[in-house]
């Protein structure tokens, strides 16, 4: 397992060093200020930016220090990449995004408006640490149910979701939060308990009721594979994973109480794919 190293950047650090290297800093989710297009005050910024650098031992002599490099080089150069959105129980964004090359990992977190943190780190770990950027939950009561609404309706939460992005400025207050439902799968005889309630009826209860956070987690390898996506929504009574698939004219959410290990399971299984 190699040694972690770990950095901190400004959007706008971030941005000249990605200039630099050759590497596109403007990945979704992460919100990355504007520099300049003049190329002379490009330069002046770049000097301010080396200066600061140097300061944190970013930079040595003239040059990058190697672990920056490593980790600007794996924008560009991945075997998949990892972006995590969402909202946590206090209301605060949850903004991540992860590269691995199959060898070493990188993750970027944003915290508040600006500040990168940077980590780098075996791909051995990159299950783990990405299951770890969720916050901590128990997984809801009950067995897994289904919902489903109407394929327009989702689309038109696709859309306004996919504009978000190309402004790199997406909120997702809850991981479903938008989708009517139109009716619920008719659970078997034997889930409907006589002398209690349904899953099925739970679900439609905690989805009616209070939210706790929850979020989006997209897989996208780098052979140009359709992206797999699976989110979280964090109820009163604990978290569910929602797969979704489209079934004849209606989008269907299968919500899956989870605990940490079935967040891992599925994250896995994600990545396994984008292989």
């Amino acid at each position: 397992m190699s040694e972690r190293f770990e950095f901190v950047l400004g959007s706008v650090e971030a941005s000249v060093v990605g200039q630099a290297l050759g590497v596109d800093v403007r990945r979704f989710p992460l919100r990355i200020r504007n520099t300049t297009t003049d190329p002379v005050r490009l330069i002046k910024l770049a000097k301010i930016v080396t200066g600061e650098l140097a300061k944190r031992r970013l930079v040595v002599g003239n040059a990058l220090h190697n672990q920056v490099q490593n980790a600007f080089g794996l924008f560009g150069d991945h075997r998949l990449s990892v972006a995590i959105t969402g909202i946590d129980g206090l209301g605060e964004h949850i903004t991540v995004l992860a590269f691995t090359d199959g060898s070493q990992a990188l993750g970027i977190t944003q915290r508040g408006d600006d500040e990168l943190f940077f980590s780098l780190f075996s791909d051995d770990e990159f299950v783990d640490v990405l299951a770890g950027v969720l916050p901590a939950a128990q997984a809801a009561p009950g067995a897994p149910a289904t919902v489903r609404s109407s394929v327009t309706e989702h689309k038109s939460a696709l859309a306004a979701r996919r504009a978000a992005e190309r402004e790199h400025d997406e909120e997702e207050t809850d991981a479903f939060g938008n989708i009517s439902i139109i009716s619920m799968v008719e659970p078997p005889p034997e889930r409907n308990r006589g002398d209690g309630e349904s899953d099925e009826r739970r679900l439609r209860r905690v989805l009616a009721g209070e939210r706790h956070g929850g979020g989006q987690i997209t897989v996208t390898g780098h052979g140009g594979a359709a992206p797999h996506s699976l989110s979280w929504l964090d109820a009163e009574a604990g978290r569910y994973l929602v797969h979704t698939t489209g079934d004849g004219g209606e989008f269907v959410a299968r919500y899956e109480p989870a605990g940490y290990d079935d967040v891992v399971r599925a994250i896995r299984d994600a990545v396994s794919r984008a292989y």
